[in-house]
């Protein structure tokens, strides 16, 4: 019986997700017509400013020989997986709120989102993915479009161990996930949904600083660098870095690795947690605008 509840919950489910993730596909044609080419123009001429500027220091300072001495390589890197960590810290959360203020409506009725997701027996998390998922395409067009313009100024990454570099991005990854929960949680805990979400602001304005997306951590003071070794997105940018330019394996990266790796098992588990029970709120906890 357990099992045949299991298998059409599973089967809701995936009905479900494919069809809201299709009909958020299909949407995506409008933004790949009139938003895309704009897109890319701007990522291309944004990744070329910084590019030259970094070149005009390149080599100056001697924390850039550990990264291999390759500024561009170590900035271009640095761009892509920025782009990837800061969508997930958005992504569950804008998901929530999209799922909750969308309207859904025919023949002049209209229904909240929530509601019909509700009433229909679709399962909260389907909708919630497919819109997460289909952020992430956005995501992957523009690392592609940061590796084109990393190839044409010199990126070199054809040496480095690809399997340790990715085995850090996906534990990193995870971890930034669990913030993203814990942030998109807040919506109903403390009501985060009237205006700015403090966890979210908070880890975004530090990441930029500290995580050493543009410039390696270890410049900035000791004391500094102490708020750097709290974010897992540190950790993840390091060990990608360290493997793809340097070539270096899990023996040598094994405590970026430990740490990371504890990090993802505190953060994700209470991000989950934290989810549901903000989930749960929504039937005792009125969501007014």
């Amino acid at each position: 019986m357990n099992i045949d509840r299991i298998r059409t919950k599973i089967s809701l489910f995936t009905a479900n997700f494919f069809k809201f993730l299709l009909f958020n596909l299909f949407m995506r044609y409008y933004w790949i017509e009139w938003m895309l080419p704009f897109h890319v123009t701007n990522l291309m001429l944004g990744a070329s400013t910084w590019l030259f500027f970094g070149k005009s220091f390149e080599g100056t300072n001697p924390i850039y020989q550990q990264y291999g001495a390759d500024f561009i390589s170590f900035l271009i890197l640095g761009l892509m997986l920025n782009s990837l960590f800061s969508y997930t810290l958005d992504a569950f959360r804008i998901a929530t709120l999209f799922t909750l203020r969308g309207r859904v409506g025919s023949m002049g009725q209209h229904l909240s989102m929530y509601d019909y997701v509700r009433l229909s027996g679709v399962p909260f998390s389907a909708p919630i993915l497919a819109f997460v998922v289909d952020g992430y395409i956005e995501q992957f067009i523009t690392m592609l479009v940061y590796l084109c313009v990393g190839l044409l100024f010199g990126l070199k990454i054809s040496g480095g161990n690809y399997a340790v570099a990715l085995l850090g991005v996906c534990i990193g990854w995870l971890a930034v996930i669990g913030i993203g929960l814990i942030s998109a949680s807040m919506i109903m805990i403390i009501g985060a949904w009237k205006g700015i979400e403090p966890i979210r602001w908070l880890v975004g304005v530090l990441t930029g600083l500290v995580s050493g997306i543009y410039f390696p951590f270890e410049v900035l003071p000791e004391g500094i660098q102490v708020v750097s070794r709290i974010l897992p997105q540190t950790y993840a940018l390091r060990v990608a870095r360290l493997a793809l330019l340097q070539g270096l394996g899990l023996s040598d990266l094994e405590t970026d690795l430990g740490v990371l790796m504890l990090m993802a098992l505190i953060l994700f588990p209470l991000g989950v947690a934290l989810y549901k029970h903000s989930i749960n709120l929504l039937r005792v906890k009125t969501f007014v605008e």
